[in-house]
This record gives structure tokens, C-alpha cells and sequence, in this order.
């Protein structure tokens, strides 16, 4: 009897065991197939969806930005007025030749600098703009002329220093330089 036992259970254990690697294998392909069928995908899509919606925050957030910026339509416009006018102030209609020297002049006094010498040359025209080069030559010391070529930047005209030469003669500098001033005529 006890050998029947014996070979009843390495029966049942065979049969149990080929029951438990089936059941095994089972599990790994419905693992596998869960995970390449649907958690892949969905994970995917699922960031895709997220690279969407930080597109959309970001513009939305412009958007309401932009709102804030402008709620007052009254100041926005007394803003962009502003604008405009320093646009004319920085590219006048007419050249303003005199005016444009004048200002050198003052600048160039105001930072203790010589201003030495003014030769416009001739006005060039463009498409959509004229431009008047002015070769200056002006003396004086390092921080006045820095504070002179600053207050070029600074002013109300657009002044572009094409060419800059700085020789230094003793203690002070002596600078030539080509500047273009612009205007833009009315149509």
C-alpha cells in the first residue's frame, strides 16, 4: 500500500508539476502582453498627453499675461503713444542737420571734451530711410570721452559710430570717428 501511495504522489506531483510550469508560463506571456499591449502605450500616450498640456499651460499663461498687461486700454494706448513719440524722436522725418551738431556740441562740452572738428559728408538715401555721415574729431580724457560716446547711445537720435580711431597724445586722447544719423521721410 504504501508503494501505491508512493506512486499516486509522483503521479500527482508530475501531473502538478507540469500544471505549475504551464501556469508559470501562462503568467509571464500574460505578463508580457499586458505590458506590451497596454501599459506601453497607455504610458506612452500618457506623456504625450502631459507634453500637451505644458504647451498649452505655457500658452494660456501668455495669454493671460498679455491680458494683465493691457487691462487698461486707456493706459496701454497713452503707453504705446509714448512709444511712438520717442520712435520720432529717434528717427526723425527730417534730417536735422544743425540740431544733430548742436547736441555734439553740448555733449562734448558737458563732458569735458574739445570737440575738434564736424565735416558732414554726403547724405545717403535708401528705400525707406536717409542716413547723414558726420566725421568728428574731439580730444579730451578717457572717462570723458567714454561718458561722450555713452551719451551718444543715450540720446534722443539714432546715432551709429561706424569707424573709431583713439590715438593718445600725452594725457589726453584725440578719437575720430564716423557717425551716421538717420531719418525716415514721411510717405
Amino acid at each position: 500500500m504504501r508503494e501505491n501511495m508512493l506512486m499516486k504522489f509522483k503521479t500527482v506531483s508530475q501531473n502538478n508539476l507540469q500544471l505549475l510550469v504551464m501556469g508559470l508560463a501562462v503568467t509571464l506571456l500574460g505578463g508580457l502582453l499586458f505590458y506590451f499591449i497596454l501599459h506601453k502605450p497607455l504610458t506612452a500616450a500618457a506623456e504625450d498627453y502631459a507634453r500637451q498640456a505644458a504647451a498649452h499651460t505655457q500658452e494660456i499663461t501668455a495669454v493671460t499675461n498679455f491680458q494683465n498687461a493691457h487691462l487698461q486700454m486707456k493706459e496701454y494706448r497713452a503707453e504705446l503713444k509714448k512709444r511712438e513719440q520717442r520712435v520720432g524722436q529717434y528717427l526723425p522725418e527730417h534730417m536735422g542737420q544743425g540740431e544733430f551738431m548742436l547736441y555734439l556740441e553740448r555733449l562734448a562740452l558737458h563732458n569735458q571734451m574739445e570737440l575738434q572738428m564736424v565735416s558732414p559728408q554726403k547724405n545717403i538715401s535708401a528705400e525707406d530711410n536717409q542716413c547723414l555721415p558726420i566725421k568728428i574729431r574731439i580730444a579730451g580724457r578717457y572717462f570723458g570721452l567714454l561718458k561722450f560716446l555713452q551719451g551718444l547711445q543715450d540720446g534722443e537720435r539714432l546715432a551709429v559710430v561706424k569707424n573709431l580711431s583713439i590715438v593718445s597724445k600725452g594725457d589726453t586722447l584725440e578719437s575720430d570717428m564716423l557717425i551716421h544719423i538717420y531719418a525716415v521721410p514721411a510717405k
